[in-house]
């Protein structure tokens, strides 16, 4: 990004609710708190503003990701060449839709407009003030929605595919695609269009069908859920949650725990004492560090089981 297009994307959010940052250090919004600079950082609040900008990206023809809260993504030390997008605003808001259509979800309901910025802890209690259930199993789980659409997020026998119903996204030009559920390929960690790659789209909205049900029994729900997790999960530390996703047939907490991997350190990243599958910055670890060990595990598990574990953490 040279000098005159910085000045332009200053010149283009002018008057909105933020302004546009240059050369961030993405550990201030990474959960692992460590990651190489962005060239440019902005958070967007409005639709209009969304397919605005993105125009002009294309225009200028910059590079963008969306990131949601920086839960599941580790930028590099070579850093983002691009643009950063956080949804905000309009974004993060939740709405009963009108479309009475229920789509391939089963399960009748009121139909939920939900934006990809909002946070998966905002929607859980909005839906339980709502009585409405059916995502009790991502209680505890960080992220947005869109970015866990995006990878199709679950726990415990649950995804956040079994509740969708449609998808509302951006392409590279601001142009909005509508996509229903059955145009989408939903697997393990893995959300694919048949003709587009999602990963190219920005998820503006998702839309869920809930079923009703009690305050009552939907917190008691999440009680439980968090319950199990206690304790069996690293607190108070920072981490991206479970780093590698589950090799078919097992799971990759096992296997690194087997490798004799479990509390092994490289420089400040550490393989949880607490659970295998968590990488945890313990103080200052660098991007190199948390790699370095991510490495370090693929190797051994390999070398031992023949298994080749696929990081769940996007590195960008």
């Amino acid at each position: 990004m040279n000098q005159q297009q910085r000045e332009l994307l200053a010149e283009l959010v002018k008057g909105w609710p933020t302004a546009m940052q240059f050369d961030v250090s993405m550990a201030s919004y990474s959960t692992l708190r460590a990651g190489g600079k962005a060239a440019a950082l902005i958070d967007v609040y409005s639709l209009a503003d969304l397919r605005f900008f993105l125009e002009q990206l294309h225009e200028e023809q910059l590079v963008f990701r969306v990131i949601g809260r920086g839960s599941n993504i580790l930028v590099t030390d070579k850093g983002f060449p691009g643009v950063i997008i956080r949804l905000k605003g309009e974004f993060e808001q939740i709405e009963l839709a009108e479309d009475a259509r229920r789509g391939d979800v089963v399960q009748e309901g009121p139909l939920l407009k939900v934006g990809g910025g909002c946070s998966l802890a905002r929607f859980l209690s909005w839906c339980t003030q709502q009585g409405l259930a059916g995502l009790e199993f991502m209680t505890g789980i960080p992220g947005s929605v869109g970015g866990a659409v995006r990878m199709n997020a679950g726990a415990l026998g649950g995804e956040i595919g079994d509740r969708l119903q449609s998808l509302v996204l951006l392409d590279g030009q601001g142009k909005i695609i509508t996509v229903p559920r059955s145009d989408l390929h939903l697997s393990y960690r893995k959300a694919e269009l048949a003709d587009k790659d999602l990963d190219a789209l920005i998820i503006a909205f998702a839309c869920f069908v809930l079923r009703p049900d009690t305050q009552e029994e939907i917190r008691s729900r999440c009680a439980g859920l968090l319950a199990q997790r206690k304790g069996k999960q690293p607190a108070g530390v920072a981490s991206a949650g479970s780093f590698f996703k589950n090799p078919s047939g097992d799971a990759a907490g096992r296997l690194i725990e087997a490798a004799g991997l479990k509390g092994h350190c490289c420089g400040e990243a550490m393989v949880s004492p607490v659970h295998a599958n968590f990488i945890v910055n313990t103080g200052k670890g660098t991007v190199t560090d948390i790699l370095n060990l991510m490495e370090l595990v693929q190797d051994r598990v390999f070398q031992k089981f023949a298994v080749r574990l696929e990081p769940e953490v996007e590195i960008i």
